[in-house]
């Protein structure tokens, strides 16, 4: 069956598409990502508000936050953002010192103030587990995808409408 299109207009467009893939990811695909985290932050942080005693300093939800991890972005060919609390452990790195010491790879409380939000987040043996950051995008995953979706649908028209 003959092509409705020719066949220069054929190679154009398979150019164009193909020139689209770079520049999609590094003008509009990390924006969109960023748009997409918000609303898991946002979720989070509200969850969070419900069991954050006001009367101390260290406060839960302002120690919610997005980390672009480029190593997973090289793995699976794309950006990849984790969401997460800051003071997460954080392994010892492999120096003369800390060889020394016996500490490479063992893990040190790292920065931020709430190292405490594991335990409300999975439990312990004595408290059970009130979850802010897995129902955050759990409850989520429809309107992240949309936004994610959204984003990234308008950045494939700016750049197929006109030459960047």
């Amino acid at each position: 069956m003959p092509s409705a299109f020719p066949l220069n207009i054929k190679k154009g467009v398979i150019k164009k598409l193909r020139e689209l893939g770079p520049k999609l990811e590094r003008k509009y695909l990390n924006k969109a990502m960023h748009k997409g985290s918000a609303i898991v932050i946002a979720a989070a942080q509200a969850r969070a508000k419900r069991f954050d005693d006001p009367s101390t300093a260290k406060q839960v939800w302002k120690e919610i936050a997005v980390y672009t991890s480029s190593k997973l972005g090289k793995e699976n060919g794309g950006v990849a953002l984790q969401i997460g609390v800051k003071g997460g452990a954080v392994k010892y790195k492999n120096t003369k010192e800390n060889r020394r010491r016996k500490r490479v790879g063992k893990t040190y409380s790292g920065p931020g103030n709430v190292y405490y939000w594991r335990f409300l987040e999975f439990g312990t043996s004595k408290m059970a587990a009130q979850p802010f950051m897995r129902p955050a995008l759990a409850d989520n995953v429809g309107p992240v995808t949309d936004a994610i979706t959204s984003s990234l649908n308008d950045g494939i028209t700016t750049l197929a409408s006109g030459p960047n």
